[in-house]
């Protein structure tokens, strides 16, 4: 039941998507100081919010490998006790 759920909500939020790439499909100039960019309004949306999921991927990353690390010494200090 909760796989069906899931598929709905996971096409409904496709279906979405795609209508508001088809919205906003207007070509847009990205200055990225050297150069510049034309790239539909959508595609520019997607790529930053793709840059955004991995920063984000990598700053908890990076903050769960250093709470692992900080365990593992707090460990080894509670066992030499």
């Amino acid at each position: 039941m909760i796989r069906i759920i899931a598929i709905i909500f996971f096409a409904t939020i496709a279906i979405l998507a795609l209508g508001f790439s088809l919205l906003n499909f207007q070509i847009v100039d990205i200055n990225l100081y050297i150069t510049q960019v034309q790239l539909p309004l959508a595609v520019a949306l997607t790529i930053e919010l793709i840059a955004g999921i991995c920063i984000g991927f990598i700053a908890t990353y990076v903050h769960t490998v250093k709470l692992k690390s900080e365990n593992k010494i707090l460990s080894r200090h509670l066992n030499k006790k």
